[in-house]
């Protein structure tokens, strides 16, 4: 098959997709808004530079022309767009034919607390796409509920998280350590990720005295203001930035930690929390849906609630001074993983089902709902 993906060459993900797709000896081709190439396939960059998807998303309707062009030229079998709001809304508009798409939490939910038009035009634009697609990747059951309500039928619907590789997301030799040296949080410096609340959690532990260290990965719009917060409540050097990292280098980040640490106030599946739990490490996560199926409270993670500082706090502690939990978690949260949602398992379920679209494409027959895996 040629797939042409429409999708941001920045996110890890990317990259991930387009090797499994080609080692199944596919021809790939992305098509991006961010200008770092994917190695290994075609790529052509139709956005500007420095690349801000905030800023320029104007650019979703404008380089529709370009992109009807190159899936004319390029004749996919397939045109998958991770972001159903962006990418996805693009290729839509594109004409692209069969389309899959896949939504991951923030495309379709409304972090941002849209109202009256804005809201309006948002959820309009998601039915639009939905109609247009032939398969809609979701990776969360609140996801697809929320797919659904905006109008998409269920039987387009293909229930699976995105989820780490497995062979490369693994428990550090030293694990389970016999005590706490690291936290980590791996999210993006955005505000539906909350990352103040995490800052003032960790200054709460230094204040008690305790000792730890916590890294950051990931850039965003507010990173500058993270790093400030983080300077005026006294964290100096147990706290380190990094800014963005490569795939190449998150999981040996991962490995160097203890605990994965998230306040996110929404989500679709997290692939960090996912790739923390198949390093073997103690989640540490704010109590909303998405969370629930892989984090029970007290048994393999702990949660607490959104904007709670002092309840993230004492949870740190007990992270810290609970070595049971930490191995009950070490022993149970990869195997969750590796079962439920390995990133092997969803990319061979997404070619099996692209097969089956290009080829009721090509002899004009029905393609068979899909199955949600959950």
């Amino acid at each position: 098959m040629h797939i042409l993906m429409v999708a941001h060459s920045i996110s890890n993900w990317t990259p991930a997709f387009a090797r499994s797709f080609m080692a199944a000896g596919h021809a790939v081709k992305v098509v991006s808004f961010s200008p770092q190439p994917v190695p290994g396939t075609e790529f052509e960059f139709v956005g500007v530079e420095p690349f801000d998807k905030y800023r320029n998303k104007h650019l979703f309707i404008t380089r529709v022309p370009r992109v009807r062009r190159i899936i004319r030229q390029w004749r996919p079998d397939i045109v998958f767009a991770p972001y159903l709001a962006s990418n996805g809304l693009t290729a839509a508009l594109a004409g692209a034919q069969p389309l899959v798409l896949a939504a991951v939490g923030s495309d379709v939910f409304n972090p941002s607390g849209r109202r009256g038009l804005s809201l309006w035009l948002r959820e309009a634009s998601i039915r639009y796409t939905c109609r247009r697609a032939v398969l809609i990747n979701s990776v969360s059951q609140a996801l697809t509920r929320e797919l659904m309500r905006l109008g998409a039928p269920r039987d387009k619907i293909l229930e699976q998280p995105f989820g780490p590789d497995v062979e490369t997301f693994r428990p550090d030799p030293e694990m389970p350590r016999p005590a706490v040296r690291r936290f980590i949080c791996a999210r993006r410096h955005e505000p539906l990720y909350d990352i103040p609340t995490i800052i003032r959690a960790l200054a709460i532990l230094k204040s008690a005295g305790r000792s730890f260290e916590c890294l950051f990965t990931g850039s965003g719009t507010l990173w500058e203001d993270h790093r400030r917060l983080a300077a005026d409540l006294g964290l100096g050097e147990r706290v380190r930035f990094t800014g963005d990292v490569t795939t190449g280098e998150l999981p040996a980040l991962f490995g160097s930690a203890d605990v994965y640490v998230s306040a996110s106030t929404i989500d679709g599946t997290s692939v960090a929390l996912l790739e923390g739990m198949a390093s073997g490490l103690l989640p540490v996560v704010s109590r909303i849906e998405a969370n629930l199926p892989w984090v029970e409270d007290g048994r393999n993670g702990l949660l607490f609630d959104c904007g709670d500082a002092e309840g993230l706090a004492r949870a740190l502690e007990r992270a810290m001074e609970d070595r049971s939990l930490r191995e009950r978690a070490f022993r149970e949260n990869r195997s969750l993983v590796v079962e439920r949602a390995s990133m092997q398992a969803h990319h061979a379920g997404l070619l099996a089902a692209f097969e089956r679209i290009a080829a009721a494409g090509r002899g004009g027959g029905v393609v068979a709902g899909p199955t949600a895996q959950r």
